[in-house]
């Protein structure tokens, strides 16, 4: 009777949660809310001050049981919560950020208030740790690191070596420690209190992807089941996956991602090959990085799409293959809002998208590597995103194939997990939400300080760095943090594999 008992008052008190629940509906939603926004103006810790205002713009619906409670458009408020500026190097090595968001307000004027943290910077190489944005350290660099381990590492003396004093005194190589995000940059925040919305809900624009081609659903089968579902590198080893279809002409596929901010990348040459090495000692981005060239049933792809900061290692990036097939340019017409539409305003691009998150110098494959996240629905639903900020999707629907794996590797041996559907994209001529926030930013554009305060910052910054780190002391700690995090890299990467071995061939 006791455990009946008990089973009652739980049941009960499932109950009460889940009517408290139904009574507060999209009124009150939870912590822990996911919201992505563009910053309005540029933000550095060369100048920024606590209390300071930070405004961005809403770049994705916020949105509860289908009903909008934020529109994308809305405008973000926001403040700067701390600031630690490297300055000349004396004091910090790094730099710190944190900004705190509170409020947003639609165009309507309806404003919703909450408190959010900063949990990601979209394609930085500064990192984010409870909702503080770290700068790197001008030091930890691919020469820095060299320096340090492989000179260093025998002797208790850092100055012993008068080469690698005029080295470090001349070499021109040497990142900017200060935070830099320019106007246009992406940002996740997280909620961290209860969002109070109870009379701000909205109903979705008139170009909204709500108008989705599930009425076409049936066309949009007929479309996807005679699609291939994978690429080939040159060396027709399997590569990435086919996760976006593109409807629409040649100029609007062009026209959306350069509205969006994205960059075609650069034909693989000598410069090239030099700026990728500049990026990489530099630790700074490279706009139009060249792509490996990849294959769509022997074909290499007809464009090629790219978006990224200050990352050399991080960016979203996707290539495009146009689709002639004859039955699938018919599906397309017939799905079409006008039937009398011709063909070359309904092509057929397939394209396969990835979000990768670093880059290394690999010598069997005699340049550079980049690795992905595995998680490629995420980096699919990115392009979805900015393609409809910026005003160019027309509709999106979902077209589920179940011949594809839930897991498998890229050519390079990075597991890829999805759920297998394939997102179809209407285009239209594009409408942007906020013109002023579509083109790519510029973060080359920033420089703190004159040549001669830079020079002596970057002698005060390789000082300490050698007084602290380039000894044996700190070279077998390193040694030893290195080899963990390798241990570390293995064992999860053993446990993605056997995971993906069980979701391929699951037990009878």
């Amino acid at each position: 009777m006791r455990i009946l008992s008990g089973l009652n008052r739980g049941f009960a008190y499932v109950c009460i949660i889940c009517a408290a629940a139904a009574a507060f509906g999209c009124d009150h939603l939870p912590a822990g809310q996911s919201l992505w926004i563009r910053l309005a103006a540029p933000v550095t810790t060369y100048t920024a001050k606590a209390g300071d205002p930070v405004q961005a713009v809403l770049i994705q619906d916020l949105v509860c049981d289908n009903e909008v409670i934020v529109p994308m458009g809305a405008t973000i408020e926001g403040v700067v919560r701390s600031n630690r500026k490297v300055g000349w190097g004396i004091r910090h090595e790094t730099a710190a950020l944190e900004l705190e968001f509170n409020s947003a307000t639609a165009s309507a004027g309806n404003t919703v208030t909450f408190t959010a943290r900063v949990e990601e910077v979209e394609n930085a190489r500064e990192l984010v740790r409870n909702g503080v944005i770290q700068g790197i350290r001008s030091s930890d660099t691919f020469q820095g690191r060299i320096n340090s381990r492989l000179i260093h590492l025998p002797t208790l003396n850092p100055y012993s070596d008068p080469v690698l004093i005029t080295f470090k005194a001349v070499f021109p190589i040497f990142p900017e420690p200060e935070i830099y995000f320019p106007s246009g940059t992406d940002i996740r925040l997280r909620t961290t209190g209860e969002i109070s919305s109870p009379n701000a809900t909205v109903a979705a624009p008139p170009n909204s992807t709500e108008d989705s081609l599930s009425d076409s659903s049936d066309n949009l089968d007929m479309l996807v089941e005679p699609l291939p579902w994978r690429v080939t590198t040159t060396k027709n080893v399997d590569a990435d996956l086919l996760n976006l279809v593109f409807l629409g002409s040649k100029d609007q596929v062009n026209a959306a991602f350069r509205q969006a901010g994205w960059q075609n990348a650069d034909p693989v040459s000598r410069r090239t090959v030099l700026r990728n090495m500049y990026a990489l000692l530099n630790n700074s981005g490279y706009q139009r990085e060249p792509m490996r060239t990849f294959l769509l049933d022997g074909k290499p792809e007809d464009m090629n799409w790219q978006k990224s900061l200050n990352s050399y290692g991080r960016r979203d990036h996707l290539r495009i293959w146009q689709w002639k097939s004859d039955e699938a340019v018919g599906s397309v017409n017939d799905s079409a809002p006008n039937p009398a539409q011709n063909s070359i305003q309904n092509q057929v691009w397939l394209s396969s998208s990835t979000h990768d998150t670093g880059a290394v110098l690999a010598i069997k494959y005699k340049g550079f590597v980049h690795h992905i996240a595995s998680d490629i629905d995420d980096e699919r639903s990115t392009v979805i995103r900015e393609l409809t900020f910026a005003g160019c999707v027309r509709s999106v629907g979902y077209v589920s194939r179940p011949e594809v794996p839930a897991a498998t590797y890229n050519a390079t041996g990075d597991i890829m997990h999805t759920d297998g559907s394939v997102a179809v994209i209407a285009l239209q001529d594009c409408h942007p939400i906020d013109p002023q926030l579509g083109s790519n930013p510029q973060p080359d554009t920033f420089r703190p300080g004159n040549h001669a305060f830079r020079y002596i910052r970057r002698q005060i910054l390789t000082f300490k760095n050698d007084v602290w780190r380039a000894n044996i002391i700190y070279g077998a700690f390193d040694v030893g943090r290195m080899t963990v995090m390798a241990m570390r890299h293995q064992y999860t990467d053993q446990r993605q594999r056997s995971t993906m071995i069980v979701a391929v061939n699951p037990p009878s």
